[in-house]
């Protein structure tokens, strides 16, 4: 599976040094645990979002929704990232919704198998494949990261043609 290595704003790394209240999920157990003890707040009582990522020996990682990736996964190149939704019942929790939304590290929609891998091990049902899925690529023009929407593969920025293919973790002679 491929690792995707932190592409974001150089300002934003720098929070993989300290820590972040996160949780290795390897339970159910775990995630309910970690969520009460970081007062984590289930959305009318059932449904939690969480920042999530992948470690590299693809063991499920979440911190709060509003944490960075980066920060979540110590700075270390991942197998997937962005966001989950857990809902909870009197006697179980779902996951039910998951996307590859993350700017730090762009992983391709391809990545889902290493997250479906990851649920699966911690004991949830994986969904189909991502709820949501993002395609990312940097502008070889002007170096900038862009979302590509609606199969545009145009540069927000400087209305250059962005590649095909994967390419985010390249950087470009001219802007090195």
């Amino acid at each position: 599976m491929k690792l995707y290595e932190y592409v974001g704003p150089e300002h934003l790394r720098e929070l993989a040094h300290y820590e972040c209240s996160k949780c290795a999920v390897r339970s159910p157990e775990d995630l309910l645990a970690w969520s009460s003890d970081t007062l984590q707040r289930w959305e009318r009582g059932h449904s939690l979002t969480v920042t999530f990522v992948i470690d590299r020996e693809g063991c499920l990682w979440v911190s709060d929704r509003h944490s960075e990736h980066v920060a979540c996964a110590a700075g270390e190149p991942v197998l997937s990232a962005g966001e989950m939704t857990f809902y909870k019942d009197k006697q179980s929790v779902e996951v039910e919704m998951v996307s590859n939304q993350s700017t730090g590290y762009c992983p391709e929609p391809s990545s889902w198998p290493a997250v479906s891998s990851a649920l699966e091990r911690a004991g949830f049902e994986a969904p189909v494949g991502f709820s949501y899925s993002f395609t990312f690529r940097r502008c070889p023009e002007c170096d900038s990261i862009n979302l590509v929407k609606e199969e545009q593969f145009v540069c927000a920025v400087c209305r250059g043609t962005l590649p095909q293919e994967w390419n985010v973790s390249t950087r470009y002679p001219q802007d090195s």
